[in-house]
């Protein structure tokens, strides 16, 4: 409209929107593009006070224009000279004022075109708007823009209906994010934000003051927005003009119903009647539009009323709403609702209404509402007059913080707990909780060191809990790479009282892990094998884990996998955010050494996402090098050196052992696919001789089969001979497992002789389970290479073509290749498989788990999604693969299960 009109076309157009929706900002960015058009511009604003003069606005608008009144024909001007005279009375001459008016704003534009910005339209005198409404409808060639604006909802629209209106609604999430990161100078959360789009419906001046009004934590999500939202003077009273006018018993009612946070009409009416308000108290509000009642809910028209009338209503007369509404709601006292409004109405400690916050929040955790069940919990803890019961209900809400997955919230309860326990118990429990903090967002050895007292502090009232805090231990001192450890907890775990199988389970895996360190792997294997069996009946899920964890030090990987496989359903039928990423680790394990890629990808991203969100660092930067691991099997270079690096960066400062040591293996496994093999002997010697906090014996050991081949085709033959004794040592008294057979592949690969090297692989072959198709598909293609250059050209495409196969649907691209080139060099045509690489990970995840049969529900359960998500997945898989339903896709699942690899 501004172009045309700097070309001498007219245009006209009126903004409405609610109070905040951003017309003033919008009118004075016309009016600056205006000024850079090289354009005149005129404005004007209603006011309520001058309302009533006749012209009033008019006279705003023109009197600018005043020195310009002797070009107009002489009735004209003087018609208009009496309007902008100051003290001028209204001659009701309204025809040939809208004449000269247009005259005069015509003569202005004459030379560069003219913007006239009128804001707050609803509030002009009825004289100027009659003679804007005749100006507007024969605009035509004059070069004049006429752009107004007034606020939405007014009951008397004072504007031209023959006016071209915009309506300016909310933000959508993007353009709010925008908005919060320019006030706040940080990027929000994206849950935080949609959060803030739905309680504001997007409001610009709301939003706008959010972003200075909210601390750096509650943008980022470390902490809950608080409820009301912390709203400014001016948002306040853009949205509270109309309520002002309203009855005294009217406003009273809408207090009632803005403590009510369900609209429960009903509820609201029979609260307002014990306070003494009429059942029509609302009535004029709702002919006000600014509730809608429907019979059972009430429903503020903007959600920023409702807070800004609950915020500004004095504390007494809120105290009051909220004990009648919980007088109201007493039958529904398990629902937390009676206990907030309690909690609300209470003007001090008070031990009935914290005792009732706490039942109401046991009930909310038991139902997975965590988040809820912290915010009762925290204002039980702040009623609760007992120093030691508070101390107790600090401890619950801190956990209950940690299980919504609010890091800083936990921390800061457990520090004031920490001031006034007295109770042992109490104290280990609290010591419990920072140590798993430690373990997850600290210091690794903190975290070994604080789990350990706790379980000093818990060890005479409860064993179990004391050996739980000994099984944390061993997993900060399995992260951090201080094995060592694993004998003075099993040795911890032994003098615990040993009542129950748990105590029991707990000692036999720590004691048998710290015998594997210690080279008993004979005296180990008794003791986890009775553990195992111990942790399977118990179906616990952190002793499964360890369980799993105790075979894969014996070599046992399939017994791993299945252990690992139960924690796996745990974690996805599992509500507990902050143990999710912890989960999702061990499943991406058994993902990698199943072969399933993909699967680990995906699952490695969503933990990593998790534990961002929620504050895990450390396990943050696990997820991370597992990542740069899967880049590296698949030959991504610029991936894997930057999840490499993002891993190193946390996890060297933190002694995160495990991240270090698997962030260079993954280095090293690069170096290895692009036949850089001193750089990844170079690597690989770094992990040879670990050390607590930047490296790991068990990566070490896993990685010993890599760094024989690489120093075998580096030259360098005194270092695979050391390697091979460290891998026998390790395989010493392992009578099945994937161990025996990379012992045996690896001694083919040192074999000089090409008779000796063939039988090396055959046994390898022999001993392979399948279990780990990766590995099994690498001495595949190994062994045709030696039996090729062996000149045994038949006999090693068979060889040669399995390994292509299983290596191309496993997406390792680099060996996939060698393996076709080989198989090319024995004088074989090769061809590349189909694969599902037009497939994200997340979209093959999903494909096959629709063909196993699973609703959109479940897939969104164990995936950690949107149901909606899940239905837009689907909505891009369907045409890659070329199928129109779930059934077709079931077809094509069992008819090529490869594609869903």
């Amino acid at each position: 409209m501004l172009t045309q009109a700097a070309a001498s076309r007219s245009g006209r157009l009126l903004l409405h929107g609610e109070p905040g929706a951003g017309r003033s900002t919008l009118l004075a960015h016309a009016r600056d593009r205006a000024a850079a058009l090289g354009m005149a511009v005129v404005h004007a604003r209603g006011a309520p006070s001058e309302s009533a003069y006749a012209f009033a606005g008019l006279h705003q608008l023109l009197h600018p224009l005043r020195d310009r009144l002797g070009a107009l024909p002489d009735g004209q001007a003087a018609a208009l000279t009496e309007v902008l005279r100051p003290g001028a009375g209204h001659g009701g001459a309204d025809f040939l004022v809208s004449v000269a008016a247009q005259s005069l704003l015509t003569e202005a534009a004459a030379e560069r075109g003219l913007l006239c910005v009128v804001d707050d339209a609803h509030w002009l005198d009825r004289p100027t708007l009659d003679a804007l409404s005749f100006v507007a409808r024969r605009l035509c060639g004059e070069g004049i823009a006429l752009l107004m604006a007034q606020r939405d909802p007014v009951p008397d629209q004072p504007a031209d209906p023959a006016l071209p209106r915009l309506r300016l609604d909310g933000l959508d999430e993007e353009a709010a994010s925008g908005l919060l990161t320019d006030r706040s100078g940080i990027a929000p959360d994206p849950a935080v934000v949609a959060e803030l789009v739905r309680r504001t419906a997007g409001n610009p001046l709301t939003l706008g003051d959010l972003g200075t009004n909210l601390s750096p934590e509650q943008l980022g999500g470390q902490e809950p927005l608080p409820s009301p939202l912390p709203l400014g003077e001016a948002v306040e009273r853009a949205f509270l003009d109309r309520v002002r006018t309203l009855p005294a018993a009217t406003r009273l009612g809408l207090l009632v119903a803005s403590a009510e946070d369900l609209g429960d009409l009903p509820a609201v009416l029979t609260a307002a009647t014990r306070l003494g308000l009429p059942a029509t108290c609302l009535d004029p509000a709702e002919e006000a539009r600014i509730v809608a009642l429907d019979g059972r809910r009430v429903t503020f028209h903007h959600p920023v009323v409702r807070a800004a009338v609950h915020s500004r209503s004095p504390a007494t007369a809120r105290r009051r709403a909220h004990a009648a509404l919980a007088d109201v709601l007493r039958p529904q006292a398990r629902d937390g609702r009676r206990a907030w409004h309690l909690a609300a109405a209470a003007v001090g400690p008070d031990e009935s209404v914290a005792a009732e916050l706490a039942d109401a929040a046991q009930h909310a955790r038991a139902r997975g509402g965590h988040a809820e069940a912290f915010a009762l919990l925290e204002r039980a803890a702040r009623l609760t007059p007992d120093v030691d019961v508070r101390a107790r209900r600090l401890y619950e809400t801190a956990r209950a913080a940690w299980e919504a997955g609010r890091v800083r919230q936990t921390q800061e309860l457990i520090s004031e707990a920490e001031l006034i326990v007295r109770e042992p118990d109490v104290l280990g429990r609290l010591l419990r909780l920072r140590g798993t903090l430690h373990l997850r967002a600290g210091v690794i050895t903190d975290a070994y060191r604080t789990l350990s007292r706790a379980a000093d502090c818990l060890a005479a009232s409860d064993p179990e809990a004391a050996a739980r805090c000994l099984v944390q231990a061993a997993e900060a001192a399995s992260h951090a790479g201080d094995l060592d450890r694993f004998h003075e907890l099993g040795a911890a775990a032994a003098r615990l009282s040993p009542g129950t199988p748990a105590v029991r389970c707990t000692h036999l895996l720590l004691t048998g892990m710290g015998s594997v360190v210690e080279g008993d792997v004979a005296g180990a294997r008794a003791l986890l094998t009775r553990g195992m069996e111990e942790a399977v009946a118990l179906d616990d899920p952190r002793l499964l884990a360890w369980a799993g964890t105790g075979a894969l030090y014996l070599g046992e990987i399939a017994q791993a996998l299945a252990l690992y496989g139960k924690v796996s359903d745990r974690a996805r039928a599992s509500d507990h955010v902050g143990a999710q990423p912890a989960h999702l680790d061990l499943v991406v394990v058994l993902e990698v050494i199943g072969g399933r890629t993909t699967q680990a990808a995906d699952l490695a991203e969503q933990g990593l996402r998790l534990a961002r969100e929620t504050g895990q660092e450390n396990l943050a930067a696990v997820h991370r090098a597992r990542l740069a691991l899967l880049h590296a099997l698949r030959g991504n270079g610029t991936a894997c050196r930057e999840a490499a690096e993002a891993a190193l960066s946390t996890a060297l400062s933190r002694r995160i052992g495990l991240a270090v040591a698997t962030a260079r293996h993954a280095l090293a496994v690069l170096a290895l696919t692009r036949g850089a093999y001193e750089e990844a002997l170079h690597v690989l010697n770094l992990l040879a001789t670990p050390q607590a906090g930047t490296g790991h014996p068990m990566v070490t050991m896993l990685s010993l089969p890599d760094r024989i081949e690489a120093a075998v085709r580096a030259g360098d033959f005194d270092s695979a001979r050391d390697a091979m004794r460290s891998l026998e040592a390790w395989q010493d008294g392992t009578a099945t497992g994937e161990v025996r057979a990379l012992l045996a592949r690896s001694r083919a690969l040192l074999a000089q002789d090409d008779e000796e090297a063939i039988a090396r692989y055959e046994e390898a072959l022999a001993l392979h389970s399948g279990s780990v198709p990766l590995e099994k598909a690498r001495t595949e293609l190994y062994f045709g290479e030696r039996l090729r250059r062996a000149r045994k050209r038949v006999y090693a495409r068979r060889w040669l073509r399995s390994a292509a196969d299983t290596l191309e649907r496993l997406q390792m691209a680099p060996w996939a290749e060698r393996a076709r080139r080989e198989l090319r060099a024995t004088g074989e045509t090769t061809r590349r498989q189909g694969t599902s690489a037009a497939l994200t990970p997340q979209e093959v995840r999903i494909a096959r788990l629709v063909a196993q049969g699973h609703s959109n529900r479940e897939i969104a359960d164990q995936l950690f999604l949107s149901r909606r998500t899940v239905e837009y997945h689907l909505y891009k898989l369907f045409p890659k693969l070329g199928v129109a339903s779930r059934a077709d896709l079931t077809q094509l699942y069992y008819a090529d299960p490869a594609l869903f690899e």
